[in-house]
């Protein structure tokens, strides 16, 4: 109900300025699937993916997104957007899909030539404001990995700069200043610091490189390094992404935890049938490079076809599959989880 009356107001306002201002625009997205559980282990618990708590011949559907946006230009230089989501994991009281406030910003366009500053709780550039979830085009699939294993935030409360460094527009930045919640409430006096630089040294060629750093109170320190590239034409598009992170004295008896990831992607029309794509990847993910003799490595694998009757709706049939590999030797064994979906998305605008 909340959600309903949200989005008439947001209509009505857009509506109301339309006459006399640039009008507002509503504008959104939905995905979800039909699952079902064909495999999964007996540990409670097993792992960071979505199904890591679902016991095996499981199934239901499930909206696992859904998005709406207000977006208003204010003026020539100024801009804002406002973003409800609901989403898989978010029901009130009653069991019901409920929503929250996603962003909520306001966009000062060339403050400086080919440079914009934003304020507000505001996209990151840990995937948000980059090329990886643009150029994988299958979040309705699964987050890319740093957002799959929980190593970062898509948005957070703060100030940003983003912008071209060369006239060309081949290079350009994101540096940011952040709460470092997300979209919750600030709870310590320390920021986090977030840099990104990118690259498009030619049409098809695609780089990116990132960093984050969180202090913490006793040295307890967050840092992020990430690398990203990609190949696309319109043939077919190719990319890898890297990343590291280190959670400084939080593990036992004041250790380091180091998690790294690996994903590797591909998607491509299929040649001759109009309207259908292929896509795949390929993740490896160790929660803890720094100890060798505890815990699981995971790989995740997804593949599937992609049917778009139209250019705003999708068809997706598709398997997800997160494998364990104990890193002790002779440990307990962990079964997989297999899923096998059938996802849809589309976009109203």
């Amino acid at each position: 109900m909340k959600a309903l009356l949200v989005f008439a107001v947001l209509i009505l306002a857009s509506l109301a300025y339309a006459q006399d201002k640039p009008a507002g625009k509503v504008h959104g997205y939905v995905f979800g699937d039909y699952y079902y559980v064909a495999g999964a282990d007996t540990t409670a618990s097993r792992g960071s993916g979505q199904y890591s708590a679902t016991k095996k011949d499981f199934q239901g559907f499930q909206f696992r997104r859904v998005y709406l946006y207000y977006e208003h230009n204010l003026s020539e230089q100024f801009f804002a957007q406002f973003l409800l989501e609901g989403n898989n994991k978010v029901f009130d009281n009653l069991s019901q899909h409920s929503v929250f406030i996603k962003t909520a910003y306001l966009e000062w366009k060339d403050i400086l030539p080919n440079q914009n500053l934003t304020i507000g709780l505001v996209p990151t550039p840990t995937w948000s404001w980059s090329f990886a979830e643009k150029t994988w085009n299958y979040r309705s699939i699964e987050k890319t990995i740093v957002d799959f294993r929980g190593l970062g935030s898509a948005v957070d409360m703060g100030i940003s700069m983003r912008g071209k460094i060369d006239d060309a527009g081949m290079f350009g930045y994101v540096a940011m200043i952040g709460n470092g919640q997300g979209a919750k409430a600030e709870n310590n006096k320390y920021k986090k610091f977030y840099g990104q630089l990118n690259a498009k040294p030619t049409k098809e060629l695609l780089l990116e490189g990132y960093v984050d750093f969180e202090p913490n109170l006793g040295d307890k320190n967050k840092t992020t390094l990430k690398g990203f590239a990609a190949y696309q034409t319109k043939e077919f598009t190719i990319g890898a992404e890297v990343v590291q992170q280190t959670q400084a004295k939080v593990g036992v008896n004041g250790a380091d935890i180091v998690p790294f990831g690996l994903a590797l992607f591909a998607w491509a029309p299929i040649p001759g049938v109009e309207g259908l794509n292929a896509f795949g990847r390929f993740d490896y993910f160790d929660n803890n490079t720094k100890v060798s003799d505890a815990g699981y490595k995971e790989n995740f694998f997804v593949a599937g076809l992609d049917y778009m009757p139209i250019k705003d709706v999708h068809i997706m049939p598709n398997i997800w599959v997160n494998t364990y590999s104990n890193k002790k030797s002779g440990g307990p064994t962990r079964d997989a989880d297999v899923v096998g979906r059938l996802t849809f998305f589309y976009v109203y605008k």
